[in-house]
């Protein structure tokens, strides 16, 4: 590792030479009044001649700073920090090579400021970054009393199927969901549950990265969806809390609370969320196949009366032990549990004419319990130097029990006969977790970064279906079955952040994992025994052409890697006639992903192209007609082909009028085997979403959002077109008061999910229509309470914060 880094730094010296040498320098130190040393002051070198900007830096915490690499000419050095008065140096002439000690300067305080300052800036609602896409959660008047999975389904980009529980970002499964810049390892199957429990009222803001660095992990084809949760850097003791409640064919309320307390080198906080989903739910799904010459459909309706209840709880600590390290701790979970009971009537006809009536009457619980702890360790050995340390452990535990009553008719409505079935899942996971990452800024144009990462993970899946005969059960032991996962990713990464010259800069890296998988069945040792080791490299080049434009380009290579439930050989009963089935044989899928961005004062133009072999799709209808059943099972793709292009601009048209527009084009290629026979099918679809927010007078302020998604493909599955309309109007109350909400979401009752799929082969058509949304009124009062006077903050180090700084 050393020599590879010395053999970087010596490549990189060499190739930049001239914007790395032969240029000047500007230090100095700070202090308050008290004589105490002042960190994190904005020190900014501006020019002489007209006050603009040229580069900058922030003091340490010793007081110190240095701005380097400076080119000849004449500078004023700015120095100002809230709560302080800005401060200039006067000019200082840099000659080649010049180093020039500013000494000591005392930052004095604004009284005024420091007794009467708020932070009331606001950001946009969308923010597009060089490498992703921010969603200022706190600033949408229409997120107020919702959930992390409605503000998804409204982010450019973001398609959440809901039948299925997967997400695509860009028109591409495979999205790791990470929490305050660490991996939630929820398996996908109960992401959709996770975030809907999840209150956007403690969510700060969500960042979609489609082409992460080095130093992410490289799992996920389409890349990551960060959810960053709210934190208070003031000091003393401070927070804010939300209460929610509505109605949309069914109650749904919220309550949420998060809170801070900072004293000198310590600092604890904390936020809990509490969130009730009871709305109506309505399935449908038709299916026709050509058998022995006859037409046979089914059709199947389902009312769906669920409640969803979920509790989310976070605290952790920062201490700064010495000036230079910080000791980090952290716990979280949640508890979610939802509850359905439903009323199937499933209907089968032979051409045309009715053969058999099902009622199915079902019960079903799906329970997931959490739990997270994590210590971490940051030492900085200097300005430049820093070491992090990780170890986290993760338990989840999933227990999903349903009962079927299940009553046959025939075709006059005469009841035949009853039959009882009932299943169970039981799912326990743990996962043990280590990092160390390693950062050391070489000169003003080289800053390197290396890291290790260990992941150790135990998965088991108890699935046990019975059927009621002769006054007992009796176990199915076709449907019935365990299995157990064992699991092991090791990874190393190394980077550099390269400033080519004053307008380029670039970050390249490399990463290699190696992975051991080992699948077994009490019926079958080793069903699957997997090693497997891959390189990822990374280049990202930004040039800023002139004031107004910029232009960068990113390459990655990424690896998704199928979940515990794709690979276990189970069969998991759904109705009589439907049921999920894994797959032993489901190969990871390897993608390369291209991107390029051109960026026009505010205006972002995006391209990007993956091609994904083996690609994994999910919940793809196969009949098996020996048993006369749909499966509905995950499978690899030969390869899958995504281009892309986003347009994203904001526009404010006046002081009180603002707007954000994003256009999203996708074209897609998948080509695969059905029924040993490769067939293709492509597919082109758009998604434009926007917003417009008014701020009125007496403190009142409008929000208006929607989106349109074309048609587009779900693996092999054909999605229509869909969209929806939301608003929001909300009072800022006068003093420290709070805010009152007011929105509707899905005002045109028009977000459903509908589905086809035609299979030739198998004579097979297949739709349905899903629609776990309606018109939905909620009322919203949140407030802050606490210090909320902008002190010196100090910096806080602990793990997942760390985490969160390579993704700001």
């Amino acid at each position: 590792m050393k020599t590879t880094s010395n053999l970087f730094v010596l490549i990189f010296s060499v190739l930049f030479a001239p914007s790395l040498y032969s240029q000047g320098e500007i230090q100095g130190k700070l202090i308050n009044e008290k004589g105490e040393s002042m960190s994190f002051v904005n020190t900014l070198l501006l020019n002489a001649k007209d006050s603009t900007f040229v580069k900058g830096d922030i003091s340490a915490d010793d007081g110190s700073f240095i701005i380097s690499g400076i080119a000849p000419g004449s500078y004023l050095v700015q120095l100002s920090m809230m709560g302080y008065q800005t401060q200039y140096t006067p000019p200082n002439i840099i000659y080649s090579n010049e180093k020039i000690d500013l000494k000591i300067s005392v930052m004095r305080e604004d009284a005024q400021l420091l007794n009467e300052i708020e932070v009331t800036a606001k950001k946009p609602l969308f923010e597009q970054k060089i490498d992703r896409l921010v969603v200022n959660v706190q600033n949408s008047i229409i997120s107020a009393g919702g959930t992390a999975l409605e503000v998804l389904e409204r982010s450019p980009g973001v398609i959440v199927n809901q039948q299925s529980g997967g997400i695509t970002l860009v028109g591409k499964e495979g999205v790791i969901i990470m929490i305050n810049g660490k991996r939630n390892y929820t398996p996908v199957s109960s992401l959709v549950q996770l975030l809907s429990g999840m209150s956007a009222d403690n969510i700060e803001k969500i960042e979609l990265i489609t082409t992460p660095p080095a130093n992410f992990e490289a799992e996920g084809n389409a890349g990551f969806i960060n959810i960053v949760l709210k934190e208070n850097a003031n000091e003393g003791f401070n927070g804010g809390f939300a209460v929610s409640g509505g109605y949309g064919d069914g109650d749904i309320s919220s309550a949420s609370t998060n809170f801070n307390y900072r004293k000198d080198r310590f600092n604890f906080f904390g936020n809990y969320s509490f969130s009730r989903d009871a709305r109506i739910q309505q399935i449908q799904f038709y299916r026709s196949i050509l058998k022995d010459g006859a037409l046979v459909e089914t059709q199947t309706k389902s009312h769906r009366e669920p409640a969803q209840r979920n509790h989310f709880m976070r605290l952790g600590f920062d201490y700064q032990i010495t000036d230079k390290t910080a000791l980090g701790g952290l716990i979280s979970g949640y508890d979610n549990k939802w509850s359905m009971d439903a009323l199937n009537s499933n209907q089968v006809r032979t051409n045309e004419v009715i053969d058999t009536l099902i009622e199915i009457e079902n019960d079903e619980i799906n329970q997931w319990k959490h739990f997270m702890g994590n210590l971490s360790l940051q030492h900085n050995f200097n300005k430049n130097t820093s070491l992090n340390l990780n170890a986290d452990y993760l338990y989840y535990n999933g227990d999903n029990p349903t009962n079927y009553l299940n009553s046959y008719f025939n075709s006059d409505g005469a009841l035949l006969y009853d039959s009882q079935t009932r299943s169970g899942k039981i799912t326990p996971i743990n996962l043990w977790v280590g990092t160390i990452d390693f950062s050391k800024t070489i000169n003003d144009n080289i800053k390197f970064q290396a890291g290790l990462k260990g992941t150790l993970s135990t998965f088991e899946n108890d699935v046990t279906v019975e059927e009621f005969i002769s006054n007992s059960w009796v176990v199915d032991e076709e449907l019935t079955n365990s299995s157990d996962l064992d699991e092991k990713i090791g990874a190393a990464y190394t980077s550099f952040d390269i400033k080519v010259d004053e307008k380029t800069d670039a970050k390249i890296g490399l990463r290699y994992e190696y992975t051991s998988s080992n699948l077994s069945t009490v019926e079958i040792p080793n069903l699957v025994d997997r090693k497997y080791g891959n390189f990822f490299p990374s280049v990202f080049i930004s040039r800023k052409l002139d004031d107004n434009n910029n232009v960068n380009f990113s390459y990655s290579r990424r690896i998704t890697r199928p979940g515990f439930k794709e690979m276990a050989p189970f069969v998991y009963f759904i109705d009589p006639t439907t049921f999920f089935a894994g797959n032993p044989a489901i190969q990871p899928a390897i993608s390369n992903n291209f991107k390029m961005d051109f960026r026009h004062k505010t205006v972002l133009f995006s391209i990007q192209y993956s091609k994904e072999d083996s690609s994994i799709v999910r919940f793809q209808n196969e009949y098996d007609a020996e048993k006369e059943r749909n499966l509905l099972v995950s499978s690899n793709l030969k390869y899958l082909k995504t281009a892309s292009f986003m347009i994203a601009f904001p526009w404010e048209i006046t002081d009180w009028w603002q707007m954000q527009a994003n256009i999203l084009g996708i074209w897609q290629k998948n080509v695969g085997y059905v029924d040993d026979e490769l067939t293709s099918i492509s597919q082109k679809n758009v998604r434009i979403s926007g917003g417009q927010n008014f701020q009125l007078p007496s403190n009142f302020s409008l929000e208006i959002s929607g989106f349109y998604q074309s048609k587009s493909l779900w693996g092999t599955v054909v999605m229509k077109g869909f969209g929806g309309l939301n608003a929001g109007i909300q009072k800022t109350l006068n003093g420290n008061h709070g805010k009152l909400s007011f929105n509707v979401t899905d005002i045109l009752n028009t977000y459903k999910w509908k589905f086809t799929q035609d299979v030739p082969s198998q004579n097979l058509n297949y739709n349905s229509e899903v629609d776990f949304a309606r018109t939905t009124f909620k009322l919203t009062y949140t407030r802050t309470f606490g210090n909320s006077k902008l002190k010196e903050a100090r910096n806080k180090t602990t793990a997942s914060e760390d985490e969160r700084k390579r993704v700001n």
